[in-house]
């Protein structure tokens, strides 16, 4: 009999990926979504079933949740209310008699300074004292950053973001985090862990603009996008004000201090290397 596994935030770009990696390995994946127009979708991904509620809303949490062995959770990115939203969950997983909760962190949530790394911590210590069985899982900066912009770093020759050229970050696949991800939900023996899982190379952004320009052959350059340029962006796809202050404060944290971390745990994970960023690219440039 195949595990059943309720995933949050499953319609998100995070969420997409992990559902498919867990019905490839097997699993009975239940999606939580809260438009219901997100079923086919979701169906052609390989859930068997999707159930229907919002992350604020507890009873529709308690209703997905009755039968499940394990849950896994990925919030909405930068909400304010992600830790009692995250409470819902938990509470609704323990009266369930559920197994295992799988929670979808950030790497370094001690970095305090950037709100949506203090709520993580926050939630991290929420569920780690709430007594369910839990596995955390603490990923950094998506490869996937790339793909917004990769019209106009073939067309352009720029690749272009709100950081400084040459500070460092482990850029990760997140292919490989859905696939890890997938791993520490079905098999035994990640329990009461907490995982940092980072890609293999130091990369700046100098050094992606190089990367690039190797797979398709044509010059690429680095550029630091003006904070102004990112907030103007942003309020043209209708983020909030609060979703634009919290990703200034975010990206000014990044471009004083990088994102380093090691790629170890991910390896062990996978039981394989860790997907570099030319290999990420050289994917890519065969999709678009």
């Amino acid at each position: 009999m195949s595990t059943s596994v309720l995933v949050t935030g499953s319609h998100g770009r995070t969420g997409k990926p992990v559902v498919k990696a867990l019905a490839d390995k097997g699993a009975d994946v239940i999606a939580f979504i809260r438009d219901p127009a997100q079923e086919d979708e979701m169906k052609k991904l390989g859930v068997s079933s999707v159930a229907v509620g919002g992350m604020d809303e507890p009873d529709t949490i308690m209703a997905a949740m009755a039968g499940r062995d394990a849950v896994v959770h990925i919030g909405p990115p930068m909400h304010p209310d992600e830790r009692t939203m995250t409470g819902y969950f938990v509470d609704a997983a323990k009266k369930a008699g559920v197994s295992r909760f799988i929670y979808y962190s950030v790497m370094h949530p001690l970095r305090r300074e950037v709100r949506h790394h203090r709520l993580k911590l926050d939630t991290e210590e929420m569920l780690i004292e709430s007594g369910m069985p839990y596995t955390i899982i603490q990923p950094i900066r998506y490869m996937q950053h790339l793909e917004p912009i990769w019209k106009r770093v073939t067309g352009e020759g720029i690749h272009a973001m709100p950081f400084n050229t040459h500070l460092q970050f482990n850029v990760v696949d997140l292919l490989d985090l859905a696939e890890a991800t997938a791993i520490m939900t079905l098999e035994d023996g990640w329990l009461y862990g907490t995982f940092e899982l980072a890609g293999p190379e130091p990369l700046s952004q100098s050094d992606m603009a190089d990367i690039i320009s190797n797979v398709i052959g044509k010059p690429v350059n680095a550029e630091q996008v003006p904070i102004t340029a990112m907030q103007e962006k942003a309020r043209g796809g209708a983020a909030s004000n609060d979703r634009v202050k919290q990703m200034t404060i975010m990206n000014e944290h990044y471009d004083a201090f990088g994102f380093l971390g090691n790629s170890k745990i991910l390896e062990m994970v996978l039981q394989r290397k860790p997907t570099t960023f030319q290999e990420y690219v050289r994917r890519l440039s065969t999709q678009n």
